[in-house]
């Protein structure tokens, strides 16, 4: 076997031994299935053009990791961009998560830099699957990594916006809850469920997209339903949804896509659950790591990043 088969092999195994452990967290079922992200260092001080950057950052007497990739467009556009901050799920690498997604291609042909941190251990701490010791203060290194990638790459502070997958997902909602001063909106895939990753005050009305399995075995959809509803609440939506099947392009996979679009939100906060029926534990558009009785089925009718971009970059935080 290669050394790519190999390493693809081992990538596999560990994923699978992850949704394992994550289904373990959440009753009755919830969590991820990705994990510790070792990208390529290039310390601080990396050039700024395109392409990939590997960004250390010392935060709470640890050496963190992070990896910017800058698209062809910085060159020429003439002033800052924005950001999409993508977080990993448990047992997931930037490198990882980011072939299996698609991330960087996307991100060059919607011209915003992409930043996707490195989790310290198996995944986020303070969500299901993260390992919690030690203490790293991962919501602290967050937001000291925006600031650098704001002073450094020239990212537009009021267009800095959130994603993640699985465990990633989850604490996604946790900076939702943390950091709505610092991110325009938000995106989860895989990972939503009520209260989890939020502090005991109640979280600040967002924009927030989920988007969820409905046969999803590792996050049951109906706390991820019920974590949009929280969101909606927040907001000060209606409990009400518009409800729209999403065009069946991949009539093979055995899935299709319901939006549910909640009812009387404020313009700037709207709240919309994306459900792939028959889908499982995996990222629409995505590549999966596993077979389909792992995860469950893939969806072929909607582009993960083209959703969440179309949502996000919509917002900008006010000054």
């Amino acid at each position: 076997m290669s050394a790519a088969g190999r390493a693809t092999a081992a990538s596999r195994t560990v994923v699978a031994a992850a949704v394992l452990v994550l289904a373990a967290c959440l009753t009755p079922a919830s969590a991820s299935a990705d994990g510790p992200t070792r990208p390529r260092r290039a310390g601080a001080g990396a050039g700024e053009g395109p392409g990939e950057q590997a960004v250390r950052l010392r935060h709470a007497g640890v050496d963190r990791h992070a990896v910017v990739h800058v698209p062809a467009a910085a060159a020429r556009a003439g002033g800052s961009l924005p950001a999409l901050f993508h977080f990993p799920g448990m047992f997931e690498t930037p490198e990882i998560a980011d072939a299996s997604a698609g991330l960087a291609a996307f991100a060059d042909r919607a011209g915003y830099l992409l930043v996707i941190p490195e989790h310290e251990g198996i995944g986020w701490q303070g969500v299901p699957g993260g390992q919690d010791a030690p203490p790293v203060d991962d919501p602290g290194f967050v937001r000291a990594l925006t600031d650098l990638v704001v002073a450094r790459y020239g990212a537009d502070p009021s267009r800095l916006y959130a994603s993640g997958m699985s465990n990633g997902g989850l604490f996604t909602q946790g900076l939702a809850c943390r950091y709505p001063d610092r991110f325009a909106a938000f995106a989860t895939v895989a990972g939503s469920a009520p209260g989890v990753g939020c502090p005991s005050r109640p979280p600040a009305p967002v924009p927030m997209l989920v988007i969820h399995g409905r046969e999803d075995k590792v996050i049951n959809y109906g706390q991820a339903e019920a974590g949009a509803r929280g969101w909606a609440d927040a907001a000060g939506c209606a409990q009400t949804t518009l409800d729209t099947p999403l065009p069946d392009r991949d009539r093979a996979d055995g899935t299709t896509v319901v939006r549910h679009e909640f009812t009387g939100c404020p313009p700037g906060t709207p709240v919309i659950l994306d459900e792939i029926v028959g889908g499982g534990h995996l990222r629409p558009g995505g590549e999966p790591l596993l077979p389909g009785q792992v995860l469950g089925r893939g969806n072929g009718d909607l582009d993960a990043n083209e959703a969440i971009w179309a949502f996000v970059s919509r917002f900008r935080l006010r000054p």
